[in-house]
């Protein structure tokens, strides 16, 4: 499939959370996508848009059980599992064996990096489709972009992860990342899931800021596996996400200390000028761009005696999940790389 005037049929497994609902919003949008199926098992037999309404109007269709859906993989073209950590890993192997001309784009992290003791350590658990780890293909589009072409096994980044990368990226092999490699980043409730917890519960966030999982995250695996098979040195990151007041999006912040910030910021627009869906700016850039959209901002600001620091800001179910996904799915079968996610956020 390689005409950009294709019509490709696309299958959503858990498509009624927070990510399969954007997975769903996208594939609304998108010019050459075309809703198969979509399961949602406590919603089967309900309509979409009266479980989802804003798609109402956009899909006819009702959501499926997970075994229909399942049932139906041969109807389409590109499948996203959009179900928790450790649910791929029971049905990939069983589908992707059955329908090799799909292609399958996992959400999860269940298929991120080739080290089946590295998920072991940061998921809690045996992985239980080791020998399919290094046939995905790694999604973070940017650094990915040649071997996505083709590709039927796609792993999507996390969305701290994407965050990440996206200030470390380009400096890998420069001289400027000095170890450990320091980042935090502040996501919204929506990071957490549709499941309400006490740590995404409104009293206890609206107006708090938390720290959790310092140093242990389980996107560390990814991201250092990602970079240290591009560095000639490796790579350590002490990374402290944070919980932040707000519902959707990642602001991210590296430091350098001791790099002048005029040279990053010319590294990064080097490495971005001519992305179309990240922009490069001087200073911070407002997380506000961003929410509800594919994009992404890099920032860079720096002080001469102090050195430099680097921001991204995403949105993280947008350039963090789901934008993210319908980028590979473009790229993977051969359409244009931004169809359907050429649109502006809001400015207030």
């Amino acid at each position: 499939m390689s005409s950009n005037d294709s019509t490709i049929r696309a299958g959503v497994l858990g498509a009624s959370g927070y990510i399969g609902a954007e997975v769903m919003r996208y594939v609304a949008l998108h010019p050459n996508l075309t809703l198969e199926w979509a399961t949602a098992n406590r919603d089967a037999g309900r309509p979409i848009g009266d479980v989802l309404p804003n798609l109402r109007g956009f899909f006819s269709q009702e959501f499926l059980t997970a075994e229909a859906g399942e049932a139906r993989a041969g109807d389409a073209d590109v499948v996203f599992l959009a179900l928790p950590h450790g649910d791929s890993q029971e049905v990939v192997p069983r589908l992707a064996a059955q329908h090799p001309r799909t292609t399958w784009i996992d959400l999860a992290g269940d298929f991120r990096t080739p080290d089946p003791d590295g998920f072991a350590k940061y998921y809690g658990g045996p992985h239980r489709a080791p020998d399919l780890l290094d046939r995905f293909v790694y999604g973070f589009t940017e650094g990915q972009r040649e071997t996505l072409p083709g590709a039927r096994l796609i792993a999507n980044p996390g969305c701290f992860a994407t965050g990440v990368l996206l200030a470390l990226f380009p400096l890998v092999d420069t001289g400027m990342l000095s170890d450990p490699v320091c980042v935090t980043a502040l996501t919204g409730s929506s990071g957490s899931g549709r499941e309400p917890k006490r740590t995404t519960h409104h009293p206890e966030r609206a107006q708090n800021l938390r720290a959790y999982k310092m140093l242990r995250h389980q996107h560390l695996l990814e991201v250092e596996w990602f970079l240290n098979g591009r560095s000639d040195s490796e790579i350590r990151l002490q990374f402290v996400p944070q919980s932040a007041p707000i519902v959707r999006g990642i602001f991210t912040t590296l430091f350098l200390p001791g790099k002048p910030a005029e040279d990053v910021l010319e590294l990064m627009e080097q490495a971005y000028g001519r992305e179309p869906l990240i922009d490069v700016v001087a200073g911070s850039p407002d997380m506000r761009v961003v929410q509800s959209t594919p994009r992404a901002i890099v920032g860079v600001a720096g002080e001469a005696d102090r050195g430099a620091v680097v921001f991204s800001a995403i949105d993280n179910l947008g350039k963090g999940a789901a934008g993210q996904a319908i980028q590979n799915v473009n790229r993977a079968l051969g359409l244009n790389e931004t169809a359907g996610l050429e649109w502006p956020g809001g400015y207030v």
